[in-house]
């Protein structure tokens, strides 16, 4: 028996995105389920919290929280960690460095659900340079934030940041073309293509 996987996140893309996308990456079939009936299925999770993966093998059924928890596993998986030691570190620095970025958007992506004040939106928009900087520099002049010829789980997150990025100001990433060209090439792969036209 193959493993399956079920996906359970609120019907949205938030923390849950990054995992698809690396379904998307991997070209490995899984089940979105859209939790609608949260106060009944949230003493079931192992957190309380979504997202959770629930994978389902031969040997049993278990569920795994977390989602960088998750990414890191299906990365492990499918192959998407780096092929070497050096490209491992290289994607878990990128992937730490994206995640840093990802708690401060937060507040400006979910801006109406956090009740955030207009003065925290616009700082942060006036401080997104020099934090792309940072992470365009991680990059430098490889095509992958490993270094290897193969996209890792970090390129899996710096595209959809970049994605939610653009998504809310267009112009943002003009001055960042190496940034820009990553989303480009990330957005162009097969199973990347295939699952973004399907998403809308």
């Amino acid at each position: 028996m193959s493993t399956s996987y079920e996906l359970l996140y609120f019907p949205l893309r938030g923390r849950a995105e990054p995992i698809r996308l690396t379904f998307a990456l991997a070209n490995v079939a899984f089940t979105n389920t859209g939790v609608t009936n949260w106060p009944d299925l949230k003493p079931k999770t192992p957190l309380g919290q979504l997202p959770v993966l629930v994978e389902r093998s031969e040997s049993g059924e278990r569920q795994i929280p977390q989602s960088m928890a998750i990414i890191r596993h299906l990365a492990r998986s499918f192959g998407l960690d780096g092929k070497d030691e050096v490209e491992k570190t290289k994607a878990d620095v990128a992937a730490e460095t994206i995640n840093d970025w990802r708690s401060r958007f937060a507040p400006v992506v979910f801006a109406a659900f956090m009740n955030t004040e207009q003065a925290v939106i616009d700082k942060y928009w006036s401080d997104l340079p020099g934090m792309l900087r940072t992470v365009e520099g991680l990059l430098g002049d490889t095509k992958w934030f490993g270094g290897g010829d193969a996209p890792t789980f970090a390129d899996v997150l710096a595209f959809d940041t970049l994605d939610s990025h653009v998504g809310l100001k267009a112009d943002c990433l003009a001055d960042f073309p190496k940034l820009r060209a990553l989303a480009d090439r990330f957005r162009a792969l097969p199973s990347v293509a295939s699952y973004l036209a399907k998403r809308g």
